[in-house]
């Protein structure tokens, strides 16, 4: 039997202790700074010293993103293994002292980059691994929503999404599609650039909009939007190859791939696809690498070669 620490009990919190439940780990331990009971009845603390008393298998991180750096820092010194949600830290400070301390790192650390287990992602990343359509030449990804619209029973301006202290902002909150672009093309290599700004009148201090545009190291074309503001929800990528051009939506959650002539190469719908699949898949992905030992993607090295990109985007 497994014993699991997770660090705050928000929306994402839940999940991960719902789907260790329904996988048969019950022996959780919460901690909270704030907030108390639970509907599963999990032991919880405040005292981190008492949370660590307890011999855990790993930790996951799920508070705030201001707040994962501090708990990252602490639990890497101890080689605890750790999930963390993404992004690692938000700030660019926090990332260089984080690149150091892993150098000493002994434990299995996984940054929780759940679009990386979507079928439409694991389909199109074997086809570019197997070169299927030739060199990519050039990717587009967007994501938009308008942010009062997220969760409607909650007031946005309070959201953690909202408040650039606290880690919001597209850049950070909708980092899946820098991450997605990093799986798919690689780091950056040349012609970085980025805009990065706040452009509504929405209530909220953290920035509502992001463009990203730069040549990977395969030598793809890359550009990324982000915004709060689209209406309705809007998230989607598409890549043109040398053979193919494919086009990806998670909103109706189909895949087409074009050819020549416009022929329709490949047509896949998930239609049966559940978003909580993904983070089934993840939890399952981390134990299997937790029991063989192996680093697993994205690990901390990895992961902070997404979060450099983000934190780029902002302060250039």
């Amino acid at each position: 039997m497994m014993k699991v620490g997770v660090i705050g009990f928000g929306s994402i919190g839940k999940r991960h202790c719902t789907n260790l439940i329904t996988l048969g780990i019950n022996d959780i331990t919460l901690f909270r700074e704030m907030g108390s009971g639970n509907e599963y009845g999990l032991p919880e603390t405040s005292s981190l010293d008492v949370f660590l008393n307890n011999d855990f298998d790993f930790v996951i991180i799920t508070n705030p993103t201001s707040e994962h750096f501090r708990y990252l820092k602490y639990f890497i010194s101890k080689n605890i293994n750790i999930l963390v949600e993404k992004p690692m830290a938000a700030a660019l400070n926090e990332y260089y002292e984080l690149s150091d301390i892993l150098s000493d790192y002994k434990g299995i650390g996984f940054c929780s980059y759940n679009m990386r287990f979507h079928p439409i992602v694991k389909q199109v990343n074997y086809w570019l691994n197997n070169k299927k359509f030739g060199h990519v030449y050039s990717a587009r990804f967007f994501v938009g929503q308008y942010l009062p619209d997220w969760r409607p029973q909650t007031d946005y301006r309070k959201s953690y999404s909202a408040s650039s202290e606290m880690g919001g902002g597209v850049v950070l909150d909708l980092s899946h599609e820098i991450d997605l672009a990093f799986l798919f093309f690689g780091s950056v290599k040349s012609h970085f650039h980025s805009i990065c700004s706040k452009v509504s009148d929405l209530e909220i201090s953290a920035e509502d909009l992001a463009e990203i545009h730069y040549v990977s190291a395969s030598n793809t074309v890359v550009s990324i939007h982000l915004d709060y503001l689209t209406r309705g929800y809007s998230r989607y990528f598409e890549i043109t190859a040398e053979a193919a051009t494919i086009k990806a939506d998670f909103k109706t959650n189909k895949l087409t791939v074009n050819g020549d002539n416009n022929e329709i190469l490949h047509e896949l719908t998930y239609e049966n696809f559940n978003r909580n699949d993904m983070y089934i898949s993840l939890v399952h992905y981390y134990l299997d690498c937790l029991s063989s030992n192996i680093t697993p993607s994205p690990g901390f090295r990895e992961a902070l070669e997404v979060l450099k990109i983000s934190l780029s985007a902002k302060e250039n």
